[in-house]
């Protein structure tokens, strides 16, 4: 019996280990790949390291104060592997965020599930869609989020230069966790530019992670100074009420941003008598390019270019070359008598130009004697103090369009010289994390000295073929 048993165990070893090898291997898999996914030790091998994060990134990770579950969506088949890749590691590195591969084809009502706010222009079946409870915020991001622009001279337009997963995520995150974040309000109520009109504006600062509403003084809303307060070209004059609310805004530091284009009403007492509190005072007319500066203006007189002056919101624009901006058609301000407690500064100036008035500019663009002629202010830029010392900002532009126009955005720094100025004029530390964006495409390799490498291809198969020859002699003498 004992040697049956013996025989049995005997034969059956084999079968035994084989089983055990597999098993340990199985398990061996299971918690390692665990262990990858938990702490994203895969090493990035990607030329342009784009699942690596920054520094930067792995603080407000590690600091994600409530839970954000994000679901990428993907078309079957067509996965972003880098950016399940960035996704893996950011996982890895805070419990507070979480993430799920999902199918719109196969689960079409998961929108409507997550968030009653998203519309569908928003959601396509390659977007990422990120999602705070707490807060009850959410993000969509899509592929155009996580590409980075420059703007190209030789081309005049921009070009690819970057990818951006990274910076567009984590600035999310951020958004998405705020107790409060920076708003905006649209002054409503006296013929302004409506939404449709603000509408490409708007989807751009929300997507820079600003609130915006629109605020109407008549119908009993009100002002947070900690808002910023847009008035976009008005065409009917402020009620005393309304003007005392503003001014109440203003002294609490509410800082506004203003529109005048040349065709709005010149009389608007009340909202000019406002502009005087921050130093600023409208001019009639339109601005004319003098024909001769040809630096002035693009192919039409009224289309000003005009020059960047230096300032705090400025500077960072200037610095990198981002000055190109279009106003087709301006009206022109000047500043105000100041005293200690207003300070005013040139934001955007014409080239040589007249001013003329607009029933004359619809005969002809001529200059006719009489005209005042000059530099003129397109834009400025007031600090004005109260009396109890409390500081409010404020810009006024005689040009709409490069704020609302994607076009002007697109052929010009419109988008950027917004976002600069928004980011100054709001309360609101702005979220703008500084990640520089991934290499988009790999550099071709340069050797500096080639005659090394060349002599070492050339050697290496005649060292190759002397080592055969004393071989090939030996087999010969056979």
């Amino acid at each position: 019996m004992r040697s049956k048993l013996k025989k049995l165990f005997t034969g059956s070893l084999p079968i035994i280990l084989s089983l055990i090898l597999v098993l340990t291997g199985v398990l061996a898999s299971a918690v390692f790949d665990k262990l990858e996914k938990d702490n994203a030790l895969r090493i990035d091998f990607s030329f342009n390291s784009v699942t690596t994060q920054s520094e930067q990134t792995t603080k407000v990770m590690k600091n994600l104060p409530y839970k954000v579950h994000a679901y990428a969506l993907f078309s079957p088949g067509m996965e972003d592997q880098s950016l399940l890749g960035l996704l893996n590691r950011l996982a890895s590195l805070s419990p507070n965020f979480t993430y799920s591969k999902e199918n719109l084809v196969q689960n079409p009502m998961l929108v409507n599930t997550i968030s009653s706010d998203l519309d569908d222009e928003q959601v396509t079946a390659d977007s990422l869609i990120l999602r705070c409870e707490a807060t009850g915020r959410t993000r969509v991001l899509s592929t155009y989020d996580y590409l980075e622009q420059s703007f190209d001279t030789e081309q005049q337009n921009f070009v690819l230069s970057g990818i951006s997963y990274e910076k567009s995520i984590v600035e999310a995150l951020v958004y998405l966790t705020m107790d409060t974040v920076p708003g905006i309000r649209i002054l409503t109520g006296h013929g302004e530019i409506g939404e449709t009109d603000t509408n490409y504006m708007e989807g751009f600062l929300k997507s820079h992670h600003f609130e915006i509403s629109r605020v109407n003084l008549l119908e009993g809303d009100t002002l947070d100074p900690k808002d910023l307060l847009m008035i976009l070209s008005p065409q009917k004059d402020l009620t005393d009420s309304e003007l005392k609310k503003i001014l109440a805004f203003s002294k609490a530091g509410g800082p506004m941003l203003i529109t005048s284009d040349y065709n709005d009403p010149d009389n608007l007492p009340k909202f000019d008598s406002l502009y005087r509190l921050m130093g600023f005072e409208r001019k009639p007319g339109i601005v004319v390019a003098e024909g001769a500066d040809l630096n002035a203006y693009i192919d039409n007189p009224l289309y000003l270019t005009p020059y960047m002056d230096m300032t705090e919101p400025t500077a960072p624009l200037i610095g990198a070359g981002q000055i190109r901006l279009r106003l087709p058609g301006a009206r022109a301000f000047e500043i105000t008598a100041m005293g200690d407690s207003v300070r005013a500064e040139p934001l955007l100036t014409s080239g040589i130009a007249y001013i003329k008035s607009i029933e004359k500019a619809n005969q002809t663009l001529a200059y006719e004697e009489g005209e005042e002629t000059g530099q003129f202010y397109v834009a400025l830029l007031s600090d004005y103090a109260h009396p109890d010392g409390t500081h409010a900002r404020a810009m006024i532009i005689g040009n709409s369009a490069i704020l609302l126009d994607s076009w002007l955005h697109e052929v010009t720094y419109g988008a950027q010289f917004l976002l600069h100025m928004v980011n100054y004029l709001s309360p609101s530390e702005p979220i703008n994390l500084d990640i520089a964006p991934k290499k988009l495409v790999r550099e071709q390799m340069s050797i500096a000295q080639p005659a090394v490498p060349i002599l070492l291809i050339v050697l290496l198969p005649a060292l190759t073929a002397l080592a055969a020859i004393p071989v090939l002699m030996k087999r010969n003498r056979r």
